[in-house]
């Protein structure tokens, strides 16, 4: 009896053993779903949820939307006008010393991330704000097609750093936008996408800075966010509808997913990891550094920010002088969507992906995964995300992360366990 007890233990213990060390599951981004999609309406709109209690992008009680001093607060001026930054995700976001981390990026409501180098050797984030407006936010770089095919179903204001000439002006046109390299430019006439080149004279000129004493590179420059929205933006611009579904109850459906492992193709300057936290049903992002140290993806505050003009050589420079640049809080997704999309290349070096028809969505949301699809009839309509029902999934409340990931890639894939 007492030989069979420990058999029966030892099988135990095996068992547990080789479910412990199983392999994550990886996901199959490219062979299309047997999910027949109830194509979805328009959502109510921003102003009814709004007039509601609801944020239309989190899907939180506005009551319980903090706004510190300087910050706009939906909230309070019970205004729909999100913005999208485009933010450095330079070593991944975090290093070295958290010198990249963006500033006030826990008050993005909505996260994307997509590959900027062919073979996955950087990503970039794009950032909207809605909710809370924050008083400078940064490190702001350029955008791509693929940011430009973003703001189109959003049609908000757009904050970038630059593009290359050689084919975003022409999306820009394409799309109907203004062209920010017109030289008609001028306060009355600003145009809705904002280039934070401080040497021409645009209208927003003033409220693009660099921070001094900040990093040596590409990732200083800074946008008053508050500031644009009340003195360059026109009063009466309405953005597009993009509200989601949201619920307060966990998923029942999917399997288990506690962990999330992306993979563009580099280690420590793309690839991440997401650890789900069951007490405050999130998930939180991690990167390795080279050291082998995995650090949490975090923002950078400034302390005493002031604003300083210094005229050299009869060049005129923009600064933002901090008493401190302090860590401040992990920026953690309610929700995570893997969007597959298939991602081309213009010239071998810059991304032109396809972003409109259906393809493959994986939702990570309560520890749960759950494989469904998406679908975007032309780039002036949302994208809506569809459960394995083909019904629009309902999303848990609070910040969204969405990573566009290009599955015909070699070096794309993600995995969960």
């Amino acid at each position: 009896m007492k030989k069979l007890m420990i058999l029966f233990l030892a099988a135990i213990l095996a068992l547990s053993s080789g479910s412990a060390l199983a392999d994550p599951v990886e996901i199959n981004g490219l062979d299309p779903r047997d999910i027949k999609i109830h194509y979805a309406d328009l959502n109510p709109s921003a102003d009814e949820m709004i007039a509601q209690g609801i944020s239309p992008t989190t899907g939180r009680m506005l009551s319980r939307i903090s706004c510190p001093e300087g910050f706009a607060n939906i909230a309070a001026t019970k205004k729909y006008q999100p913005v999208m930054v485009q933010i450095s995700n330079a070593n991944n976001g975090v290093g070295p010393s958290y010198s990249i981390a963006p500033v006030n990026g826990s008050y993005a409501d909505v996260v994307y991330e997509a590959c900027q180098r062919q073979g996955g050797a950087e990503t970039r984030m794009s950032m909207v704000f809605s909710d809370t407006i924050p008083d400078y936010v940064g490190f702001v770089r350029s955008t791509r097609l693929t940011h430009v095919r973003l703001r189109q179903e959003w049609d908000c204001v757009f904050c970038t750093s630059g593009y290359p000439s050689t084919d975003v002006p022409q999306e820009w046109m394409k799309l109907y936008g203004k062209n920010p390299t017109s030289k008609n430019r001028n306060a009355k006439d600003p145009g809705i996408v904002y280039v934070g080149d401080v040497g021409i004279n645009k209208p927003w000129k003033k409220y693009v800075r660099r921070l001094k004493k900040g990093n040596k590179d590409a990732n200083t420059e800074l946008f008053e966010l508050t500031a644009i929205l009340e003195n360059v933006v026109p009063k009466d611009y309405t953005p597009a509808n993009h509200t989601w579904k949201f619920t307060d109850e966990l998923p029942s459906v999917g399997d288990k997913a506690d962990f999330i492992y992306v993979t563009f193709g580099d280690r420590h300057d793309t690839d991440s990891r997401l650890e789900y936290d069951e007490e405050d049903n999130v998930y939180i992002r991690y990167v390795t550094m080279p050291s082998g140290e995995d650090l949490p993806y975090r923002e950078s505050t400034l302390i005493g920010a002031e604003d300083v003009n210094d005229k050299k050589n009869g060049k005129l420079t923009q600064w933002t002088v901090a008493e401190e640049r302090v860590l401040g809080n992990t920026i953690t997704f309610s929700n995570v969507i893997v969007q597959g999309i298939k991602m081309n290349w213009k010239g071998g070096a810059r991304p032109d992906p396809v972003l409109t028809g259906t393809g493959n969505a994986d939702y990570f949301m309560g520890g749960r995964h759950i494989a469904g699809v998406w679908h975007r009839t032309d780039y002036d309509s949302r994208t809506v995300f569809y459960g394995p029902d083909g019904e629009e999934i309902e999303l848990q409340r609070g910040r969204t992360l969405i990573i566009l990931m290009g599955y015909n890639s070699k070096s794309a894939k993600v995995s969960y366990e």
